[in-house]
């Protein structure tokens, strides 16, 4: 009798646990899928910033700072031309890049181009504290690397749900850079289909820019570097 209790017990704790889990990640299916994701991403993450700590930036580096988007690029080859570091991170929001940003202006660099922002929408950051975030960002950067160029990006189309975040967010992003006299690089116009979300052509998930998108990423960034 005791060893059937027990197993009822143990048995009714599992569908507990099943229950639990199941009711957390149904309360937004995406949002639950990406923090497990991130969970189970975190030691990856944290080997790509091992490495690029490992290498540090050097005085006159362009360094490339964002999230997964960034970390795709192969920037040595689409800026030839330039000393390119790719700090770029999958899944980083504008927070993860804040508490990094200091292992990538060890140099000084030369210029900072970044592009941040996407993934806080999927985690249901605000625009307030995402513009808050990237403006601490543009601080530190003045403070730390004062003679760097720094280009700030506009947050690419989706095409999903958040797309339509994404144009609001720009727009206080847009703002910000005007106050700062910090350039602001708006390409959602070359990346945007007839819909306003990303351009089927040049993506493969949606989301990110597949070859043909970085290839019209570099070419767009390359003539605004050499201006």
């Amino acid at each position: 009798m005791r060893l059937r209790t027990r197993s009822g017990r143990r048995t009714r704790w599992l569908l507990g646990a099943v229950v639990v889990t199941s009711g957390w990640a149904a309360f937004d299916t995406l949002l639950g899928t990406r923090r497990i994701t991130r969970a189970i991403a975190a030691p990856g993450r944290e080997r790509t910033r091992s490495i690029q700590r490992a290498f540090p930036v050097e005085a006159g580096d362009t360094v490339m700072l964002g999230d997964s988007i960034t970390a795709d690029g192969d920037w040595r080859a689409a800026l030839p031309d330039r000393q390119v570091r790719n700090r770029g991170i999958s899944g980083d929001t504008t927070a993860d890049l804040l508490e990094r940003l200091d292992e990538s202006l060890s140099g000084p660099p030369d210029v900072a181009v970044i592009l941040i922002g996407t993934n806080d929408l999927e985690f249901g950051v605000t625009h307030a504290q995402t513009v808050r975030n990237t403006c601490m960002i543009l601080d530190r950067i003045s403070a730390t690397a004062p003679g760097a160029r720094v280009v700030l990006h506009a947050v690419l189309p989706r095409s999903d749900r958040y797309n339509t975040l994404v144009a609001p967010l720009n727009t206080a992003l847009a703002r910000v850079c005007g106050e700062r006299d910090i350039e602001f690089l708006d390409l959602t116009v070359q990346f945007s289909g007839p819909d306003n979300r990303l351009e089927p052509s040049l993506t493969d998930d949606g989301l990110h820019p597949n070859g043909a998108g970085h290839q019209r990423w570099a070419e767009l960034l390359r003539e605004v570097l050499e201006s």
